[in-house]
């Protein structure tokens, strides 16, 4: 009898041990697992706002104005033509529009007066058109178009030659405005005042 006792322990040792195993194993998975990976932890809000200064987490992207390439309608003066090649200004004169080459801009207006302004010379080429702004040392700062108007904010200096030359300088900037707007009006200031008021007190 004392050998037939001792043949089960093995027995019994062995299945004692499968449960011990089944046990640690974590079972059906229902338990926690240690060798699951931590889950990603979420940024701070000051982590937040660092990544991005507005502390929205996506920023939206700037918006922009695609560019144009095309030609700019210029004004100049044709001296004592009495209105036959274009509206009659002044003393007698008229103004002619003239087309420059391609050019690229995200601005008509910006473009148009700022390629006026920048042309020094008294007449365009050996057109025998004048141009009265020549004097003038003028910078574009600013344009706004409400309904008809497009209003344009210069700065710098304005130079006359006389009387005659007054209204040849508003028309020349007052028309090349107009038509890179597409309105039937214009106001210009030249450091925020109008520019008849700048040249009545000249």
């Amino acid at each position: 009898m004392r050998p037939q006792r001792m043949s089960r322990l093995p027995i019994a040792l062995g299945l004692g041990m499968l449960f011990l195993a089944t046990g640690c194993s974590g079972g059906d998975g229902d338990g926690p697992n240690d060798s699951t990976a931590p889950a990603a932890q979420t940024p701070s809000s000051a982590e937040s706002d660092q990544a991005s200064p507005t502390g929205s987490s996506a920023p939206s992207a700037p918006s922009s104005v695609a560019a144009t390439t095309a030609a700019l309608t210029l004004f100049y003066v044709a001296v004592g033509d009495a209105g036959q090649s274009g509206p009659e200004i002044g003393c007698g004169d008229s103004l002619v529009a003239t087309q420059t080459g391609p050019e690229e801009f995200t601005n008509q207006v910006e473009a148009s007066m700022a390629a006026l302004l920048a042309d020094d010379n008294e007449e365009l080429g050996g057109s025998g058109l004048r141009n009265a702004l020549a004097a003038s040392d003028l910078e574009y700062v600013t344009s706004l178009v409400d309904g008809d108007v497009v209003t344009v904010e210069l700065e710098g200096t304005v130079s006359s030659g006389g009387t005659c030359d007054d209204p040849r300088i508003i028309e020349q900037l007052k028309y090349t405005a107009m038509t890179a707007a597409g309105t039937g009006e214009a106001e210009i200031l030249v450091e925020g005042e109008k520019i008849e008021e700048v040249l009545s007190s000249k």
